[in-house]
């Protein structure tokens, strides 16, 4: 019954098997823990539910254990370097004989809990700050934690009936416009939220799931593993789009000038419709 506790249990709408049924299996996390950054927002798993992360640092290589403590639920266990690991002696322990199934004690904080080491990892690691509802705090997560970069769940908007009182869930004015158009290949223009177009240079997944872009504009100049829901295809950002469009826009243009010109000809006397092909 603790913060963490309650903060999680009330996390709503919050299932990872809802909202990236994929992204375990396509082991997302070790394409994307190459690519972040601190200050980046990433979905981490927590349990059977992801929560907003913020990345701190990214470890290039670290060894670590995934420790489970003694009287305590699941939702604690955690990921610490070995040397925050101790025998219940006090004694250190040589790294290799940091085996799954030995018990130690987490010296990272000065309660020294005891723990049982369920495995062991060996490779990038990030350390994040996780935010689980009202609750904050700081741990290590492996690739196979990170879901993917973070993305805010949309909400439908609720109007109360004036006559009987009765809450009704209506769709937000989106659900109103034609269906949105997501990337299927490489080589697709799309718009990147409120960072702008883009160029699809690999798709993810099949179906796809995530893509890598292309920056047209601006100082970013590539992302990758963008969720597909944040990306909306969009045709008319391709520049050589543009540029036909002007020049067929200017054949029209000159096609009207020459239909003008030959109007005013005959107007004026200059070339007779009823002379053409007659003779004496």
């Amino acid at each position: 019954n603790t913060s963490l506790e309650n903060n999680y249990m009330s996390l709503v709408n919050a299932d990872v098997e809802k909202h990236f049924p994929n992204a375990l299996k396509k082991k997302v996390g070790e394409s994307l823990i190459r690519d972040l950054v601190p200050g980046d927002k990433i979905s981490v798993k927590l349990e059977q539910k992801h929560v907003k992360s913020e990345v701190i640092e990214i470890l290039p290589q670290m060894k670590s254990a995934y420790l489970s403590f003694e009287d305590y639920p699941s939702l604690y266990d955690e990921y610490q370097p070995y040397e925050l690991i101790r025998l219940p002696t006090g004694a250190e322990i040589p790294p290799d004989e940091i085996k799954p199934g030995i018990v130690v004690i987490d010296i990272s904080n000065s309660n020294e809990y005891r723990a049982k080491i369920q495995s062991v990892m060996n490779g990038p690691m990030a350390r994040v700050k996780l935010t689980v509802s009202q609750h904050e705090m700081t741990r290590l997560v492996s690739p196979a934690m990170i879901l993917g970069r973070y993305v805010p769940l949309k909400r439908k908007s609720k109007k109360t009936s004036a006559k009987n009182g009765i809450d009704i869930a209506t769709a937000k004015t989106e659900e109103m416009s034609p269906p949105i158009m997501r990337p299927t290949k490489a080589g697709q223009f799309v718009e990147v939220g409120r960072r702008g177009a883009a160029r699809v240079t690999k798709v993810h997944g099949e179906p796809a799931s995530h893509v890598d872009v292309c920056f047209v504009l601006g100082n970013v100049h590539s992302d990758s593993m963008i969720p597909i829901d944040t990306v909306q295809l969009a045709p008319e950002l391709d520049p050589e789009s543009g540029r036909s469009r002007r020049q067929a826009s200017k054949k029209k243009s000159e096609a009207k000038t020459d239909s003008s010109d030959a109007s005013k000809k005959l107007a004026c006397g200059l070339v007779s419709p009823s002379s053409v092909g007659v003779s004496d």
